[in-house]
């Protein structure tokens, strides 16, 4: 098998376009050696990075659907206008048992990295033995690929997650950090990733639910809910790591740093604000927050468009409904 990941960067104002495309694809077609694909995105300072990983019977495979050019696009519509600066690496699966491609994933941690002479086979073993580990804490499965480069072998790990709170959870709270430093010894060089994804599964337009968003202590949304699309016009994978001050019109950012420090020293809130959409328009919502819910650290916000259709159900109960796998800990 094989594994396929572009990368590349999306400009300012192509969020939408992008994500417009995606949901155009006919991914769910057969097409003959195609096994799985999911896409994803991640948050470095202002830049938006793109990521598509899909897997593959073989070379072959791959060839005949890019005009002959494994390291062409794929699908053909993929990369355009809307993705920038494109890599694309391909890499053999090490261990079939551990190749197992979930759609129905959150979030993606990658591990890539150059292996030390002689130290590949013990690279391997210390990746079979944590597969329980991991597991236990939110991972769905493993893609573990591998390449020769320039003379030195290069190691490529996948680890898809349930949910993106798992996630947080494991890099915040296990003791060595998010990876065991004993792996790290194994390799001369390293990159360590994450990336929200926006599964085939969940490219259809986000439902009518509860729009709420998930912060950790500085601001920075960890999570939401799919039905904040309604309101930013984005899909929440592409909310994370952006920040309330970011959504916030210029004028108005001082402000809003100040009302959220109030917010948490007083552990809920409610009210109207201002919202600046990625497309620069300006909608403004009702919301209802709680700190430390559902968890000690996450703070969550309910948030709708005045006019439609409110709730007054608490909003730890709209949490608990909409991220089943957290255990909801504010009243």
């Amino acid at each position: 098998m094989i594994i396929r990941l572009l990368r590349g960067t999306v400009p300012a104002g192509q969020e939408a376009a992008l994500v417009g495309r995606l949901r155009a694809l006919a991914i769910d077609a057969p097409m003959r050696g195609f096994t799985g694909a999911t896409f994803g995105f991640r948050r470095g300072g202002p830049e938006l990075g793109f990521m598509a990983l899909t897997t593959w019977e073989s070379i072959d495979a791959i060839a005949q659907l890019t005009a002959g050019a494994p390291d062409g696009p794929v699908p053909a519509q993929l990369p355009g206008r809307e993705v920038e600066h494109v890599s694309i690496d391909l890499f053999e699966a090490a261990d079939e048992s551990l190749a197992v491609l979930d759609g129905d994933v959150a979030a993606l941690g990658l591990i890539w990295g150059k292996i030390a002479p002689h130290a590949e086979s013990a690279a391997h073993e210390m990746i079979r033995a944590s597969a329980q580990g991991i597991a236990a804490a939110g991972v769905r499965g493993l893609h573990v690929g591998r390449r020769v480069h320039d003379g030195q072998s290069e190691l490529l790990v996948v680890a898809s997650w349930r949910d993106r709170l798992a996630l947080h959870a494991f890099a915040q709270r296990r003791e060595n950090g998010a990876i065991d430093p004993e792996f790290l010894k194994l390799l001369t060089d390293w990159r360590f990733e994450t990336y929200d994804c926006l599964a085939p599964g969940a490219l259809k337009l986000a439902p009518a639910a509860p729009a709420v968003l998930l912060a950790d202590d500085t601001g920075r949304y960890i999570d939401a809910s799919p039905a904040i699309e309604a309101i930013l016009g984005v899909p929440a994978e592409l909310v994370m790591g952006r920040t309330l001050v970011d959504f916030t019109p210029p004028d108005r950012r001082g402000a809003a740093e100040a009302a959220w420090q109030s917010f948490l020293d007083a552990g809920s809130g409610q009210g109207t604000f201002d919202l600046l959409r990625p497309d620069g328009r300006v909608v403004t919502v009702v919301y209802r927050a709680l700190a430390n819910c559902p968890d000690s650290g996450i703070h969550a916000s309910v948030l709708c468009v005045p006019g439609e259709a409110e709730t007054d159900r608490p909003v730890a109960s709209i949490v608990a409904d909409l991220f089943p796998s957290v255990v909801v800990v504010a009243a």
